[in-house]
């Protein structure tokens, strides 16, 4: 895949396919929860729910390292993904269901994450989401360059720009999102940019993507690049 057909992509697969092992287990994570906040009406409970917000809140949770007793141990996440698969008998057919219950095994080796996150995506394409199946997946491919950015140009932060403003603003911004979407709200985004600016900023890329339509959520690269999250 060349730098141009990355920026045009609208198959959020090939993209993935393309990505290997760059990006990190945090990401993929991240990148299916959104998949599934664009099918939220569309889950059989506010358990599965639940669980989405679990691990949106905890997506680098290792178990054996962060948790010796297991994922289970955790006081969040691991109540979440328990209860999510708690009536599997009931929803055992339901697309949306197996999206988040992968995401979940993810956690504890049963399930390869990069296999977890297409399901999340085929689940998201195949309920619709108010639209056409291409529609979907363009949309699925604009969530994951928010998340990836432009893995052809990686941009360097001058820790200069890093001002307790700017990381104010952007901490605000990764904390309080547009619910139940879950995106950024781009005024304060926005706001960020011409913090940015202020602060000595002048990456075309950046400044272009916090001042971009989005969408933008969390795992947005430029958030994370200037939060120290990986």
């Amino acid at each position: 895949m060349t730098e141009a057909e990355w920026l045009a992509c609208e198959e959020p697969r090939l993209m993935l396919e393309f990505l290997g092992e760059r990006a990190s287990d945090r990401k993929f994570r991240l990148f299916g929860c959104a998949c599934c906040r664009r099918l939220w009406d569309l889950l059989p409970s506010d358990l599965n729910r639940q669980a989405v917000q679990a691990i949106e809140e905890h997506p680098d949770t290792v178990s054996g390292e962060l948790y010796p007793e297991g994922v289970d141990s955790h006081p969040v996440l691991g109540e979440a993904l328990v209860a999510s698969s708690s009536r599997e008998y009931e929803w055992g057919r339901d697309r949306a269901y197996w999206a988040v219950k992968f995401l979940g095994r993810s956690f504890y080796k049963l399930t390869p994450l990069r296999g977890a996150v297409v399901v999340a995506l085929q689940a998201a394409a195949v309920k619709g989401e108010g639209g056409t199946r291409a529609e979907a997946a363009a949309g699925q491919a604009a969530l994951l360059r928010d998340i990836i950015g432009n893995p052809f140009r990686p941009v360097a932060l001058d820790p200069a720009w890093r001002t307790p403003t700017v990381l104010a603003l952007a901490q605000a911004a990764y904390d309080d999102r547009l619910l139940p979407a879950g995106t950024f709200d781009l005024d304060r985004l926005a706001v960020l940019s011409d913090a940015l600016e202020d602060a000595g900023c002048d990456s075309a890329d950046i400044l272009s993507h916090l001042r971009g339509p989005g969408p933008h959520v969390r795992g947005c690269w430029v958030v994370d690049l200037l939060l120290g999250k990986g």
